[in-house]
């Protein structure tokens, strides 16, 4: 296999393992709202903390990219992945369940940037689009980790054990393939965050985004709540 079909095939496993931690989370949302005991309105109030720490990660994400190599915050978004799902599993105290999501939500957007922009880079390879194909992995790793979920609360096996096995495998992959990532990609300018009047197209793309993100987040975070309550 050559340099250019191996990283393919690592961008698509972490593509896959991306789509596993984030469903992993979503799935167990109902769980952490009994455990706790939460309202809708509290359960509210604590998701709001993810979107927020995922704003907070656009410009650092961005910066981080075109600072470094991207293959090291992408390792070190997926590390931190498996970190907070294991915080999250091993909570006891809102507070501590709060800074864990606020990590997850943080770390997640790290590792999306980064992961894409390997993803980017790589296609510039290719003489056709195969960026399309990840993001399909992504799904399919959605799939994988519901049904994972779906399994474990069958078993009554404890959001613990859950978390920390999803976490060990992806500290597990992320490690072993680290070396095979794409390198030397990392901009020669555009290295400063800077804040500027954005152009008008990317205002009206911005607001269709955050629209988009709104319906989104809505069923990832509030689907599971239906179908358990309703």
């Amino acid at each position: 296999m050559d340099n250019r079909s191996r990283q393919r095939v690592l961008i698509s496993l972490f593509f896959f393992l991306a789509g596993i931690c984030f469903s992993t989370w979503a799935s167990r949302i109902p769980t952490i709202k009994a455990h706790f005991d939460f309202n809708d309105a509290q359960l509210g109030t604590v998701l709001l903390f993810m979107p927020i720490s995922s704003l907070l990660g656009l410009p650092v994400s961005g910066w981080l990219v075109s600072r470094f190599e991207s293959r090291f915050p992408m390792t070190a978004g997926f590390v931190m992945i498996a970190i907070s799902l294991f915080l999250i599993g091993l909570a006891n105290t809102w507070v501590m369940l709060v800074g864990s999501i606020a990590l997850f939500a943080f770390s997640t957007r790290i590792m999306s940037i980064a992961l894409n922009t390997q993803a980017i880079q790589l296609q510039k390879r290719y003489e056709r689009k195969i960026n399309g194909s990840f993001h399909g992995l992504w799904s399919a790793g959605g799939i994988v980790g519901v049904g994972i979920s779906t399994l474990f609360v069958a078993l009554n096996v404890s959001i613990y054990v859950h978390f920390a096995i999803i976490a060990i495998i992806a500290l597990i992959v992320t490690v072993s393939a680290f070396r095979g990532l794409e390198g030397n990609d990392r901009a020669t300018s555009g290295n400063r965050l800077a804040f500027e009047k954005p152009d008008p197209y990317i205002v009206y793309l911005g607001l269709l985004v955050f629209l988009a993100a709104v319906c989104e987040g809505g069923m990832f975070d509030w689907s599971g709540i239906y179908f358990r309550e309703t």
